[in-house]
């Protein structure tokens, strides 16, 4: 993708993310633009450049939101270079099974950072936590992933973006 594109995503995540899906929000949950974002880079453009995409975007995330640093920067790295393996090699950028790959990489995220805070803060109600919590909000990730794959392929976006493999396809 063009270096202008990365900038502004960097420099929006964190603003749309707060003033489109906080109001929004059903009982605390929101879906997860920056994992949707990253996802759709992957499938777009590869694992290198989505594994260094998702960890530049996850470190803004950090940074924004005061978190531990690196946590998201490295969930992030993570889910890109699988969803630019997927991208590549066996998923196509129309299929509705992108739903499942992006809630599940949702969930894996989720899971993984709620195991972390269990080892690192103790008592974490871990169960609960990942029903009431993490799996709602891997659903609605998925969801928005794909309304946001499907709206891109309808305004002729993907072709700006895609990487020059798939253009030739």
């Amino acid at each position: 993708m063009k270096l202008r594109v990365y900038l502004a995503i960097l420099f929006l995540i964190i603003p749309v993310q707060a003033t489109l899906f906080n109001p929004i929000s059903l009982a605390g949950i929101k879906p997860d633009l920056g994992l949707a974002v990253v996802y759709i880079i992957g499938l777009l453009t590869g694992p290198l450049e989505a594994c260094l995409a998702g960890m530049a975007l996850g470190l803004v995330q950090d940074i924004g939101s005061a978190s531990l640093l690196g946590l998201n920067a490295f969930t992030r790295g993570l889910a890109g270079l699988a969803a630019g393996f997927l991208g590549s090699r066996v998923l196509d950028i129309a299929s509705p099974s992108n739903i499942v790959f992006l809630s599940a990489f949702s969930l894996a995220e989720g899971i993984f950072i709620a195991l972390f805070m269990q080892i690192y803060y103790g008592s974490v109600p871990l169960l609960g936590m990942v029903f009431m919590r993490v799996l709602p909000q891997a659903v609605l990730t998925g969801l928005l992933g794909t309304l946001m794959l499907r709206f891109m392929a309808g305004k002729k976006i993907m072709t700006m973006l895609m990487r020059r493999s798939l253009l030739k396809e």
